[in-house]
C-alpha cells in the first residue's frame, strides 16, 4: 500500500509572514543601530557641555 502524503492545513488567514514582506526602507544592522545610538547620546553630552557658550 502506498502511503499517501499528508499536507498541514493552512495557518495565517493568508497573512503574509514577516520575513516575506518587501520593503524598501533603509536597512540597518544591530551593530549600526548601537552606534547611533552612542552618537546621539555623545552629541547630546557635548550639547550640554558646549552649547550654552555655542548659542548663547
Amino acid at each position: 500500500m502506498a502511503r499517501e502524503k499528508t499536507t498541514l492545513p493552512p495557518t495565517g488567514a493568508g497573512l503574509m509572514r514577516f520575513f516575506d514582506e518587501d520593503t524598501r526602507a533603509i536597512k540597518i544592522g544591530p551593530r549600526g543601530v548601537i552606534a547611533l545610538t552612542l552618537i546621539l547620546v555623545a552629541l547630546e553630552i557635548l550639547l550640554h557641555a558646549f552649547g550654552p557658550e555655542l548659542f548663547g
